[in-house]
């Protein structure tokens, strides 16, 4: 038999294709973070975000930032017609319904799933992604007669789920049970289930984390422990660790761009953010950005590229401001430096094209081959 003949008759049995053409090995969609720094600790490219039939993993400690980030992903994929509907997967009863409200997305195409237990959301989150496959795959045969059902899904959070076997087992022997591992393997099973689901049903899915400290640990790390097993640690094609550090609104020193002194106390008007990736495939890893978050306002766009911007040369950065020698002479404060889009627009694209070629996997690859005569 022809080697041909063996490739056709294996590619017809299987459904294989080949690496290049494979829709399944290839990320091709990103979903908007709605914060270009963010953006960039990702992918290295400000205008992608996080890539699309992909798991991706937010972990913090509490009020880090890592629903509102999954939320606004969700919002900025409804609002430019990136997905036809979202599927919220809640374990804490904490689903931001107002900031959807305000951000006047259609409502209806959100759907909200409670989830009491690992148990209860492994089975919802498992009808849901069978269906999306389903529609996915008859799309895939005839996209002339099937709709391309494009999804997203949130699951907040993976570290809240505990198992419903515990609970059952406290009421019936009248006492606590050690968990012995059981939630942690059943969050592993979930992960494992679900790796592939996504990709082949092409519905994003997010996931929010809880960060824990280890006792036993003689240094700190800057890369933090999740919960849940590690199963959400091998299925997450990105991982982003979350911190905060509060600011005041009396802070009159953040206002020029200088760091804030957290352990004051006093009236705060918002987040500033730390993102750092603790794996990525998309982009090098180890990256990180802090993003400003205005209780008032929101993220800017900008706030997180303007360190970067200095060390590039687009921006030079002056007592009490900073010198933007594309836009004008004049120094811009902060503030209208992470406002205003107009002195942005006069150099992103070449910073945009810097910072992708900082953050490739393959940056210096060719260089290193040549001088080794490859």
């Amino acid at each position: 038999m022809k080697l041909n003949d063996v490739l056709r008759n294996i590619k017809k049995a299987t459904g294989g294709e080949t690496l290049e053409d494979s829709i399944y090995a290839n990320v091709s969609e990103y979903l908007d973070s709605g914060s270009y720094a963010i953006n960039r600790v990702i992918t290295g490219d400000i205008h992608k975000g996080f890539p699309v039939g992909r798991i991706s993993t937010l972990f913090g400690l509490s009020q880090s930032g890592k629903s509102l980030i999954a939320a606004q992903t969700m919002i900025a994929a409804l609002k430019e017609n990136r997905i036809d509907v979202g599927y919220i997967f809640d374990s804490e009863g904490g689903s931001l319904v107002n900031t959807f409200k305000q951000a006047g997305v259609d409502m209806t195409k959100i759907i909200h799933i409670p989830v009491g237990s690992i148990e209860e959301c492994g089975v919802q989150m498992i009808k849901v992604y069978d269906e999306l496959v389903t529609a996915r795959d008859e799309f895939l045969k005839d996209p002339k007669e099937n709709d391309n059902i494009r999804a997203m899904c949130i699951l907040d959070s993976l570290g809240a789920l505990k198992s419903e076997k515990l609970v059952k087992d406290a009421v019936n022997k009248d006492q606590m049970v050690q968990d012995m591992g059981l939630t942690a393997k059943m969050k592993n099973n979930l992960m494992n289930v679900l790796m592939m689901k996504v990709v082949r049903s092409n519905a994003t899915l997010l996931v929010v984390n809880h960060e824990y400290q280890d006792p036993s640990a003689m240094f700190a790390s800057k890369i933090k422990l999740m919960g849940g097993g590690r199963g959400i640690e091998f299925a997450s094609h990105v991982i982003l660790q979350c911190e905060k550090l509060m600011v005041k609104s009396s802070d009159t020193e953040f206002l020029t761009g200088r760091e804030t002194d957290a352990d004051n106390v006093g009236f705060y008007k918002g987040n500033k953010m730390k993102f750092f990736s603790t794996k990525n495939r998309c982009a090098k890893p180890c990256f990180q950005a802090q993003v400003y978050i205005d209780f008032t306002s929101g993220v800017s766009r900008y706030d997180g590229l303007i360190e970067d911007a200095v060390k590039f040369g687009f921006l030079e950065q002056v007592r009490g401001g900073y010198i933007c020698k594309s836009y004008s002479d004049k120094k811009i404060t902060y503030r209208e430096l992470v406002s205003d889009p107009k002195i942005w627009d006069t150099f992103i694209e070449d910073f945009n094209k810097k910072s992708i070629e900082m953050m490739s996997y393959s940056n210096g690859m060719e260089k290193e081959l040549d001088e080794l005569g490859v």
